[in-house]
């Protein structure tokens, strides 16, 4: 039977194909359930797609364990994720889990473990804190800071000792505050959330065009004051239009159009392109290019 695409098995997948390199290039595909904004469920139009094709993400929580062991804030570490429909959802998850990252830092460079120890035993009572499960199938469990259990080779727990929990609930707020800061000006990789790609070739549209064009824009305004410059906020793609039948000129006019769209829609918001041009980019197939020479 195959194995399903769950956060832990993925984790273990990423830091086996990237061990040993200096470099971490983390390119994430996630399952159809995912693609459509739904939580796994027993539904059968649901279950057996779950972790089919694609990790299977649907918190915060998830995202913690998926990217656990790389510092997803380290300038040698990028991550991709191929999602649109909810991109604006996954974008959150996965900036949480990079800032919570940099808490668990602060919190160990600072020998704050015993007093934020003290902190989760005392929410672990109120509430069941989620669990990392080992290479042995078994859970991996944090005592005192330190991990008891079989984490993947390469995996030191980085982004597990915060499993239910954010740097909010067991640092001060300032503390918190300069730590985001700074993890969202670090962090960096690329979210497709091409929605008009989607509307046009793919599929996966979730919510209306123009309510997904307000989402892309909030997320914009929210990089420009955050100053997330490392980070593209949209991969205006081109290639699924070519494997929808586009032929090369046709993918390259809509993949344009679609690029002109998004950058006057920002600009009637009242952002300035000199602020959110670093945070576009584009994919797109070659064939274009090899059909015109």
């Amino acid at each position: 039977m195959q194995e399903k695409a769950d956060p832990e098995r993925t984790n273990r997948r990423f830091h086996y194909v990237s061990e040993g390199q200096p470099a971490k290039r983390l390119s994430t595909a996630f399952d159809s359930v995912t693609l459509y904004g739904e939580d796994p469920a027993y539904r059968p139009d649901i279950y057996g797609k779950v972790g089919n094709s694609g990790v299977s993400i649907a918190t915060v929580d998830d995202a913690k364990k998926l990217y656990s062991g790389f510092d997803l804030c380290d300038p040698k570490t990028s991550v991709s994720m191929t999602i649109n429909g909810p991109a604006p959802m996954l974008l959150a998850f996965f900036l949480n889990a990079a800032i919570d990252q940099q808490c668990e830092k602060y919190i160990i460079e600072n020998n704050l473990k015993t007093e934020v120890n003290k902190i989760i035993e005392t929410n672990s009572k109120a509430l069941t804190l989620p669990i990392y499960i080992g290479t042995d199938g078994k859970p991996v469990s944090s005592v005192k800071g330190e991990f008891k259990g079989a984490l993947p080779g390469g995996n030191d727990g980085l982004g597990l000792r915060l499993l239910g929990l954010s740097g909010a609930d067991v640092l001060p707020a300032d503390v918190y505050a300069t730590i985001k800061a700074k993890a969202l000006q670090n962090v960096r990789g690329t979210v497709q959330a091409d929605i008009l790609k989607e509307d046009q070739a793919q599929n996966t549209c979730i919510f209306s065009t123009e309510f997904a064009l307000k989402l892309m824009g909030d997320v914009q305004e929210y990089f420009i004051n955050q100053k997330v410059r490392n980070f593209y906020s949209v991969s205006i793609s081109g290639y699924h239009i070519a494997e929808a039948g586009a032929n090369p000129i046709t993918q390259l006019a809509f993949t344009l159009s679609n690029g002109f769209t998004y950058v006057e829609y920002y600009l009637s918001r009242g952002m300035s392109i000199d602020d959110f041009a670093p945070n576009l980019s584009f994919s797109s197939a070659m064939e274009w290019i090899r059909s015109i020479v």
